[in-house]
């Protein structure tokens, strides 16, 4: 080999070398710190902190179908009618030097093939069911009137409102005491948003002023809660007592209208412009029989003389996967309407 020979292998050499290192400065970047998800659990199961901030979240939600033969509120829905249904929860919750700071947003969507009116757009319905900012007792904006709720439902069934016992969503301001003893009061406000001249759209005088107090173990409860609708200038009470004796609960719970001959925010109509009448009174029932199985069922009659038995069976085969077969009967027997319906309902449904 001569010099010349030498001296090209050893350029060559060096030029792979070099090349070699060049590729291997090409070094990817380095990952960015990951902060994981921390659990949450001053406020309850299934929060955790936003990732950044001292902020707690939770999302649930769950998605229905039903499939229904007839209704139990009203006696000309013969015919087989469906709906499917899902809903979003989002919670939020932080501690703050003025107490728990938190949120509740609920959001829910239907699509009914067989009914185009009634606030759906083509079959299709979005609602806002809750959107409230809740501090130091006091909560302002969207949910079910504390009316309605802060003494519970009725019955563990589908068909419990034939009845009606009180408005649902509805905007409000609200202060509620918890005396950490098993006793609690509410006082609101709340926007029905109705008028006394009944112009659409028109602003509400006043609004509606609703009350209560109850108290409650967790194994028995008794509680008693008042409204007066300002728009007619009447209003209701409504009492309610409930207790849990191993797997049997059961409740009884009755109501009064200040006018029997109308009906207002508290004491509802029930159908064809008629109410409860003077009281109405709503009891129920229910038996765990495992894990898995359990019955419920509710009578309720009003001073109008309307009639509703409901009854249900809740299998739960799989933790979050509800089936429900239901069947109502209702009766209305006066002078408005005197009538009666038998209904049929089978429900699917996943809560996560």
């Amino acid at each position: 080999m001569n010099i010349k020979s030498l001296l090209l292998g050893s350029a060559a050499a060096l030029a792979a070398v070099s090349g070699a290192q060049a590729a291997d400065a090409i070094v990817a970047a380095e990952p960015e710190p990951m902060e994981y998800v921390r659990v949450c659990d001053a406020f309850g199961t299934g929060y955790f902190y936003i990732p950044g901030t001292e902020t707690c979240l939770k999302v649930g939600g769950r998605v229905r179908f039903d499939a229904a033969y007839g209704s139990a509120y009203s006696p000309d829905a013969d015919g087989l009618y469906t709906n499917s249904r899902a809903e979003l929860y989002l919670s939020t919750a932080s501690d703050t030097e003025m107490g728990t700071l938190k949120t509740n947003l609920t959001a829910r969507f239907d699509y009914d093939p067989h009914n185009p009116s009634y606030g759906y757009e083509e079959n299709t319905r979005t609602r806002l069911m809750v959107a409230t900012i809740e501090l130091g007792g006091f909560a302002v904006g969207l949910q079910d009137s504390l009316y309605e709720s802060f003494i519970d439902y009725a019955g563990n069934v589908d068909s419990d409102d034939v009845i009606n016992y009180g408005p649902s969503e509805v905007n409000m301001v609200a202060y509620t005491y918890k005396g950490g003893n098993g006793f609690s009061a509410f006082a609101a406000l709340e926007d029905d948003g109705q008028n006394d001249n009944d112009t659409a759209g028109g602003a509400s005088d006043w609004p509606n002023v609703a009350a209560g107090l109850k108290y409650d173990t967790g194994n028995f409860m008794v509680g008693v809660t008042g409204g007066y609708d300002e728009s007619v200038e009447e209003g209701a009470v409504k009492a309610r007592v409930g207790g849990k004796f191993g797997a049997f609960t059961a409740f009884l719970m009755g109501g009064w209208n200040s006018d029997g001959d109308s009906f207002n925010s508290y004491a509802p109509e029930i159908i064809d412009g008629f109410g409860w009448g003077d009281w109405a009174v709503w009891g129920g029932a229910g038996y765990e029989f495992n894990e898995d199985l359990a019955a419920n069922m509710q009578v309720s009659y009003s001073d109008s003389d309307v009639l509703s038995a409901v009854a249900n069976l809740q299998w739960t085969p799989i933790q979050g996967f509800l089936i429900q077969p239901e069947i109502a009967y209702t009766k209305w027997n006066n002078a408005t309407l005197d009538d009666e319906a038998w209904s049929g309902l089978l429900r699917f449904q996943r809560t996560f």
